[in-house]
């Protein structure tokens, strides 16, 4: 798993002509998380990122007045991360970790998110995941893909549930949703049509509401 997800890291970076590309497509795609720990934490704070993968979007946030430590529990995943870390001289640290047992950051940490990890599990141990990040801070974003993944690539093991059902695993695990939604443009033909006709307000209600996006993002408060 190790390999071919470090293969998958590499691959996307090369795809988009480097790491430095490819950390700015990153930066500009997560826009509406960014604008969620932003609205939340205006002046800076505590991040951590769980699953950081090559850790470029944790190192751009450290650019940026954030304290952020990116874990994931593959020591190559880590080891890469440093390496481009290093490479945007970011002030971002990394640590390997599991992320069932993220004890040392436990109250630590002022809003935790994870992007694409807690789709691969079922939905007992997401919970398991989702409460333990919630024990690390007060805040908590996840964003998963959506039902759409397979205009980006073949589905492998995800669980493609829809906006409501992650908004319920959020609760299970103990936390009041604030907010929710999806972003990412679907390249369908109703999708395209809906994005040239509609205002952007119906818009994003209508996508919000049909799960219109290639992302979804559910964010709870403990």
């Amino acid at each position: 798993m190790s390999e071919r997800w470090c293969q998958y890291v590499r691959e996307g970076i090369e795809r988009a002509g480097g790491p430095v590309p490819f950390a700015v497509q990153q930066w500009q795609y997560l826009d509406p998380l960014t604008q969620v720990i932003r609205d939340h934490l205006p002046s800076g704070g505590r991040l951590l990122d769980v699953g950081c993968g090559s850790g470029l979007y944790p190192a751009l946030l450290a650019h940026h007045g954030y304290t952020a430590v990116g874990v994931d529990n593959d020591g190559d995943i880590v080891a890469m991360a440093h390496e481009y870390g290093a490479l945007l001289r970011s002030p971002a640290t990394f640590a390997q970790a599991d992320a069932f047992d993220l004890s040392k950051w436990h109250g630590a940490i002022d809003l935790v998110y994870s992007l694409g990890v807690i789709e691969h599990f079922d939905p007992d141990d997401t919970v398991r995941l989702i409460a333990e990040q919630a024990r690390c801070a007060p805040l908590v974003a996840v964003v998963v893909p959506s039902r759409h993944l397979h205009y980006s690539g073949t589905p492998t093991d995800e669980r493609l549930h829809s906006r409501r059902v992650w908004c319920g695993l959020l609760e299970r695990a103990g936390l009041t949703v604030t907010s929710s939604f999806v972003f990412g443009a679907v390249p369908s033909t109703v999708s395209g049509i809906a994005s040239r006709v509609l205002p952007m307000p119906l818009l994003r209600h209508l996508r919000d509401a049909l799960d219109l996006g290639m992302n979804i993002c559910c964010v709870g408060r403990r």
